[in-house]
């Protein structure tokens, strides 16, 4: 949350992080407007002028989301690493050359989050040039800080040979540190029902355990039920029972994708198929002794 700040604390904050930043002309321009923003939306108060410059950054302005970067950092408002390389990370997705210097600083320091970032930039071509080799390594380097979702996204480059050779040992290898990250943060240990799986079912497995993590909130990831089923769903299309279960219970719930009872029969039904009995109590208590009517 916003709190009300003395002018001068809330400017000297955002001042001495942007000096302390400052690297090259181009840069510290874009730093100086940044500023410029926050001065002038702040005339009328620091917390209204924090709440107008969240609303600009919203709506896609880079420079007023470099600057709540550099709030979140540490410049006025209580430091919140997470939001701040967000923030970061949408202006750099822009050409901000300030924030993608935030974010390569924040890298060099062994941060795996921002590698991660720095990783989906490259690969994506997203305000830097398209370079999957350069994605492939700051993967890497993020999945060695234990970032579980570089973990996964270097995995994938391995597996599809993006930034490098194809490499599908390499890959396994990835995804089953995924499932263990996820199964540790869980206070789980099943991975080694998983250790004759090929890439491909492997990687299905390490979507399912980064629904799971979404879900409830941990190793490292803040819970969210958008992203539980949108890692559900690759599983699931990939044909995992596990992953099945869990998309038709979220349907049934309303939990993160619209209450639809239709859908959620049909991914119940797939798992069902599979042998699966936690599916077919489901549905049988969706539908009442007998299944569908």
């Amino acid at each position: 949350m916003f709190t009300r700040l003395p002018h001068y604390a809330f400017w000297l904050g955002v001042l001495i992080v942007v000096s302390a930043n400052a690297v090259g002309a181009q840069q510290s321009a874009e730093q100086a407007e940044s500023t410029d923003w926050l001065r002038s939306l702040a005339e009328g108060g620091t917390t209204e002028g924090q709440i107008m410059l969240l609303d600009q950054a919203t709506q896609g302005s880079a420079n007023a989301q470099y600057a709540l970067g550099v709030m979140y950092s540490g410049g006025g408002i209580p430091r919140d690493m997470g939001e701040a390389r967000r923030w970061y990370q949408a202006a750099a997705a822009q050409g901000h050359i300030a924030a993608l210097e935030s974010l390569r600083f924040l890298a060099s320091d062994g941060d795996g989050a921002a590698l991660y970032a720095l990783g989906l930039l490259s690969r994506d071509g997203l305000g830097v040039p398209r370079d999957p080799e350069a994605a492939r390594q700051a993967f890497f380097w993020g999945g060695k800080e234990g970032h579980i979702l570089a973990h996964f996204a270097a995995a994938d480059m391995l597996l599809d040979g993006l930034g490098g050779e194809v490499d599908e040992l390499a890959a396994s290898a990835r995804y089953t540190q995924v499932l263990l990250l996820a199964q540790f943060a869980l206070n789980l240990c099943t991975a080694e029902e998983n250790a004759i799986l090929e890439a491909p079912k492997r990687r299905a497995t390490a979507q399912f355990w980064i629904g799971k993590l979404y879900l409830t909130g941990g190793g490292g990831l803040e819970q969210n039920a958008v992203e539980a089923a949108r890692w559900f769903a690759g599983a699931a299309n990939s044909g995992l029972d596990e992953a099945q279960y869990e998309l038709g219970r979220l349907y049934v719930q309303g939990r993160g994708v619209p209450r639809d009872l239709s859908r959620a029969l049909a991914w119940l039904e797939e798992a069902a198929a599979q042998g699966m009995t936690h599916a077919e109590k489901e549905i049988e208590r969706i539908t009442g002794p007998g299944g569908r009517q």
